[in-house]
């Protein structure tokens, strides 16, 4: 008993140290509330008067707001199928108007003809710059489905093989675990390459310029899984292992920008595709539409606001997906998720946009276009690699080699995006569920889409080359394109469906 009672008077000191250590955190939450809700309250006013791309000025105080009346257009609409066509039009118009997009270009190929093909909008929030047909916008990764076709080219050649060994091509490739990485795993994002570690220097973008230094530092970087396969995407670094590859098999030693330019810019006049520094230097001033980034208040709206009030008629918009879970991860600078998408010399979406970053060629990520050229070459896969323009024009891919390089190779769970997606063997998405329970369910898409919201997509069995380039920079919603572009295609693909009698 005498026990019992002195156990009794004894205080509990685990108990206490427990209290003493859980109070500090309940405060800081307290704290950190109290000094977020004016954010979340200002986010949500602006949720409910303005659109997102819009001057600072009339995001804060309402002063000074566009209202894109009349819209800067430039470009054609076929006549003859607008009626048909004509809602994707007032969908695309829409979003200036809503504010949901500022500048940029679309351009819809149906049965290798350009229904749609137009400029829009401004290169500036003012709106003292219009957006025109001379136009280029950097288009992130969406660029990768043009590097796709680049590979499938040199595949036709005979000069790679999406089954050989990586070091077949590059011996110095295989170490530290990449012995038995193949062309196909680069392609699909599963060769365990997604980031260069930094060792005992830092990564930099002068660094890139040496070329042979950078090629033996890419050669020993490690392969992150100790040669498994498993899907990590490479958004930023398979580029510059693709380049080592096909400069090492091109004959004039070529990378995958200057084949672009040399050949595909000359067997397609009308294209655009500038993956490094432009020749003319004044391009970069005159010609490449900065990009306007998503206000910050407006993400912290959308990672706190109920989904409810995002999708009202009054707030938001109605069409407006979820973000995607990369942009909490990102704000809390994952170790896994900051390596593959934000390396040292860019840990923000602007820094891959600066001239120095486009000194040296990085194709995953540094291509400059416009909708026209995108779609154009997405028409042309959409007709099996076939020219659009038979006898003017020459083919883009002979027909085995398309049927080889869009072979379904792999779905696997993403380590970077926890997406799954299906992937060909040429590296492009193959999808029947690419978005909503609308005209796309059941309809295989292909190609890729870039940060911001940019797409480059072909659809086969519609015969649809399509693409949407923006300079208003969304908030991520997905890996590929969020709800401007996903809506404007389901557009698309409903009009098409309707012109062919598909329609129940």
């Amino acid at each position: 008993m005498a026990a019992a009672a002195t156990a009794a008077t004894v205080p509990n000191t685990k108990d206490t140290d427990d209290t003493q250590k859980s109070s500090p955190s309940k405060t800081s939450f307290s704290t950190w509330f109290i000094r977020l809700l004016p954010a979340i309250l200002f986010a949500s006013y602006v949720y409910s008067t303005r659109g997102p791309f819009q001057s600072r000025v009339c995001l804060a105080f309402g002063y000074g707001c566009r209202t894109f009346d009349p819209l800067h257009v430039q470009g054609t609409i076929d006549t003859d199928r607008s009626k048909i066509y004509g809602p994707v039009v007032d969908y695309y118009y829409s979003l200036f108007t809503n504010h949901e997009d500022l500048g940029g270009s679309l351009a819809v190929f149906v049965g290798g003809k350009p229904v749609i093909d137009i400029f829009a909008g401004s290169k500036d929030l003012e709106g003292r710059v219009p957006y025109d047909n001379r136009t280029l916008q950097q288009v992130y990764s969406s660029g990768k489905a043009v590097e796709g076709i680049v590979i499938a080219r040199l595949v036709q050649k005979g000069l790679l093989d999406y089954d050989a060994k990586v070091s077949q091509y590059w011996p110095e490739f295989a170490q530290n675990g990449k012995e038995n990485v193949r062309l196909v795993d680069v392609m699909a994002h599963e060769s365990g390459v997604f980031h260069v570690d930094s060792d005992n220097e830092d990564l930099t973008w002068s660094s890139l310029q040496d070329k042979d230094s950078f090629s033996e530092r890419l050669a020993k970087q490690r392969h992150y899984f100790g040669g498994d396969i498993k899907r990590a995407y490479h958004a930023v670094t398979r580029g510059w292992y693709l380049n080592e590859i096909v400069r090492r098999v091109d004959p004039h030693a070529r990378t995958i920008g200057r084949i672009a330019k040399e050949e595909l810019m000359v067997d397609y006049p009308d294209l655009e595709l500038h993956y490094s520094h432009f020749d003319d230097d004044n391009d970069w001033e005159t010609r490449l539409s900065p990009m306007v980034e998503y206000p910050v208040l407006r993400i912290i709206g959308r990672l706190f606001l109920p989904r409810f009030l995002q999708t009202n008629e009054y707030i938001g918009h109605r069409d407006i997906q979820p973000l995607h879970p990369l942009v909490g991860q990102l704000i809390r600078k994952w170790s896994t998720i900051s390596k593959a998408l934000t390396p040292p010399m860019a840990p923000f979406a602007k820094d891959f946009r600066t001239k120095q970053a486009h000194a040296t060629e990085s194709t995953s990520f540094s291509l400059k276009t416009n909708a026209h050229s995108l779609a154009k070459l997405m028409a042309m896969m959409a007709n099996k690699g076939a020219s659009i323009h038979p006898g003017q024009e020459p083919d883009l891919l002979v027909t085995n080699v398309y049927t080889d390089a869009t072979t379904y190779h792999s779905t696997r769970p993403c380590t970077i995006t926890y997406e799954v997606l299906p992937l060909s063997r040429g590296g492009w998405i193959k999808d029947r569920n690419f978005h909503g329970e609308g005209a796309l369910k059941g309809v295989e898409v292909q190609g890729w889409g870039g940060a911001g919201g940019s797409l480059a997509l072909w659809i086969e069995e519609l015969d649809i080359g399509f693409s949407y380039v923006t300079n208003a920079f969304g908030a991520a919603e997905a890996v590929l394109g969020d709800f401007r572009g996903r809506t404007l295609l389901e557009k698309v693909v409903y009009a098409r469906k309707k012109e062919l009698g598909l329609l129940s």
